[in-house]
C-alpha cells in the first residue's frame, strides 16, 4: 500500500509539473514603426515550443488610412525567426527577430521588418528599438488531472473498505 500511494504522489507531481511546462507564450509587438509612417500594434500567442500560432491581434495603421488593416492570418510556418502577418491578398507585415524567439519569452529585439503595400521598412537605430516582448501565460488548471484524483482516491477509499471487510 506504501508503495501504491508513492507511485500515485510522484505521478500526480508529475502531472502537476507537466501543466506548467505546456503554457502559452504571449508576445506583444513594442516600437514597431515603419519608414511609410505606419506602426504595427498588437500581440500573439504561440504555444510553448513557439512553432504554433494560438491567436493574435495585429494591426498596421498609419498616416494614408487606404494601407491600415487588421490582420486576419499569421503563419506558424514562419516562426520562430520571421513573424508575419497578412489581411489577403496584399497587405502584409513582416518581421524578423534578432534571435529567434524561444520558450523562456522575453525582450527581443527586431532588426529588419516590411509593410506593404507601400513597403516601408521597419525603422531601426538612434530613436527607434523595436522589440517583441514574449511573457508566458499561467495556465488554468486542467479539469483531468483532477477528475483522475478524484478517482484515485475514491479507488483507495473502496480498497481499503474492500480489504476491512474480508
Amino acid at each position: 500500500m506504501k508503495a501504491f500511494s508513492r507511485v500515485m504522489i510522484g505521478m500526480g507531481l508529475l502531472l502537476g509539473s507537466g501543466v506548467c511546462a505546456m503554457a502559452d507564450i504571449v508576445w506583444t509587438l513594442n516600437d514597431v514603426d515603419f519608414s511609410d509612417g505606419n506602426q504595427a500594434v498588437g500581440y500573439f500567442i504561440t504555444d510553448n515550443a513557439v512553432d504554433t500560432i494560438e491567436s493574435f491581434s495585429i494591426q498596421v495603421e498609419g498616416p494614408d488610412t487606404s494601407r491600415d488593416f487588421i490582420a486576419t492570418t499569421m503563419s506558424s510556418a514562419y516562426l520562430p525567426n520571421e513573424i508575419g502577418a497578412f489581411l489577403e491578398p496584399t497587405y502584409y507585415t513582416d518581421l524578423f527577430p534578432e534571435t529567434s524567439m524561444t520558450s523562456s519569452g522575453g525582450i527581443i529585439p527586431l532588426n529588419q521588418g516590411y509593410d506593404c503595400p507601400g513597403c516601408g521598412v521597419l525603422s531601426v537605430g538612434i530613436g527607434y528599438n523595436p522589440t517583441v516582448n514574449g511573457v508566458t501565460e499561467t495556465p488554468e488548471p486542467s479539469t483531468i488531472p483532477f477528475l483522475g484524483a478524484g478517482v484515485l482516491l475514491m479507488g483507495v477509499v473502496l480498497r481499503r473498505k474492500l480489504i476491512r471487510a474480508s
